[in-house]
């Protein structure tokens, strides 16, 4: 099964379904799980597939989303990746989550694979400060600033070379594990709030900014990617997808600015050199 995301108004994509500013979450099932970020013997990199599970009364739970961009904390000092913060605040469990390498099974599903690391307590956010996560790489693994781009199944990279002002009008792109990248959405509008209830809870997510093209994309899975600028062959951050609305004219998806999430999360963004 797939944690899915934040979507607005219609079919489940990357997990939930929005009417207005009401969204409704839900867990999808695997589809499309070509594994990017298994090819990557544990390196992180922005696009690349895991699975955060918890272990909860005895009870396994978890799903698939995406990673997004190479931070640093600025208390620890470890290495890690940004994700979105639903992937695990609408788990059962914790404090800590898992986070591992997906791995496919049979009939479609996937289930967790080698470690890549862990969301600690206190350091995912869902509600007034955005929806993102920070994820400690584990001892052994190793993170690069840098995007997987093309469809799910290319190795390719750019390089991240720093944080781009986020502005109404600007063009973006996104990389999801499970639709790979697509470009050309612009940001319309100003930040606002959703709401979405996850089994007897009803969360609410402020600061979301919207993103919008006339084709959608967005598949379970894809929770958690980079939503980025591309200039001269590198990326510039922008921010981490929540979710998408599929039965629009626009096919909108919404994403928490990186920015955010850099400063409640206490992070620093890691560019290559």
């Amino acid at each position: 099964m797939r944690v899915g995301a934040v979507a607005a108004a219609g079919a489940l994509v990357a997990g939930a379904a929005m009417t207005g500013a009401t969204a409704t979450p839900g867990i999808a099932s695997a589809e499309n799980s070509v594994g990017r970020q298994s090819r990557t013997s544990g390196v992180a990199v922005a696009g690349g597939d895991v699975f955060v599970w918890s272990r909860h009364r005895s009870i396994d739970n978890g799903g698939g989303c995406t990673l997004s961009f190479t931070v640093r904390s600025t208390a620890s000092k470890r290495y890690g990746s940004l994700t979105a913060g639903h992937c695990v605040e609408t788990l059962a469990g914790g404090p800590s989550y898992a986070v591992q390498q997906t791995r496919n099974g049979s009939g479609n599903t996937t289930y967790p694979g080698v470690r890549i690391g862990v969301v600690r307590r206190g350091e995912s956010r869902l509600g007034k400060h955005g929806d993102s996560a920070f994820v400690t790489l584990a001892r052994g693994r190793s993170a690069r600033p840098a995007v997987f781009t093309g469809g799910v199944s290319s190795r390719s990279t750019i390089p991240v070379a720093g944080l781009a002002k986020l502005h109404t009008g600007m063009k973006v792109c996104y990389s999801g594990e499970a639709s790979g990248e697509h470009c050309d959405f612009r940001v319309v509008g100003r930040p606002q709030t959703m709401s979405f209830p996850a089994g007897s809870h009803v969360y609410t997510i402020h600061q979301e900014w919207r993103a919008t093209r006339a084709t959608c994309t967005s598949r379970p899975g894809d929770s958690g990617s980079p939503v980025y600028v591309k200039r001269h062959g590198k990326a510039y951050a922008v921010g981490i997808l929540s979710g998408a609305q599929r039965n629009s004219a626009r096919c909108p998806f919404y994403f928490t600015p990186v920015a955010t999430a850099l400063k409640h999360l206490h992070v620093q963004l890691v560019s290559a050199r």
